[in-house]
């Protein structure tokens, strides 16, 4: 495949990618089933482990449900809802923990990682490769 094609290619893609995200974004407001099942994915079952209130199958997930519908349509905010859930389980209950004090190490983790990471590639990329020709004499 030429460049030309291969560049035409990627444009047509790219523009086809973007239209899909216009396209999702003009289409409307969130429903308030969308922002149950949304806020529901964000916050942890209390008996089910690691799995999100909206995908769990427990009575325990299906109560809390009913509580985060009724919240909506009480005209709470989404935040106002995950600190409900977060002051009677505490933080653990919600799947991404805040930005703070005890989950800083939490967020800061990963990006160290990849900063070590870039380090480390660029460190070894200085160090100079003997050519194979100077390596026989």
């Amino acid at each position: 495949m030429s460049d030309s094609i291969r560049k035409i290619v990627a444009a047509v893609v790219t523009i086809g990618l973007a239209v899909v995200v216009v396209v999702g974004l003009v289409q409307g407001d969130r429903t308030d089933e969308d922002r149950a099942r949304s806020i529901g994915s964000r916050v942890k079952c209390p008996v089910c482990q690691g799995v999100a209130i909206a995908d769990s199958p427990s009575e325990t997930a299906r109560a809390m449900m009913d509580v985060v519908e009724e919240r909506i349509a009480d005209g709470w905010s989404d935040r106002q809802i995950i600190d409900y859930f977060s002051e009677r389980y505490t933080d653990s209950i919600v799947i991404d923990p805040p930005f703070s004090g005890n989950t800083l190490l939490v967020w800061l983790l990963p990006i160290l990682a990849v900063v070590a990471g870039f380090f480390m590639i660029f460190s070894r990329r200085k160090t100079p490769v003997p050519k194979t020709d100077e390596v026989k004499q």
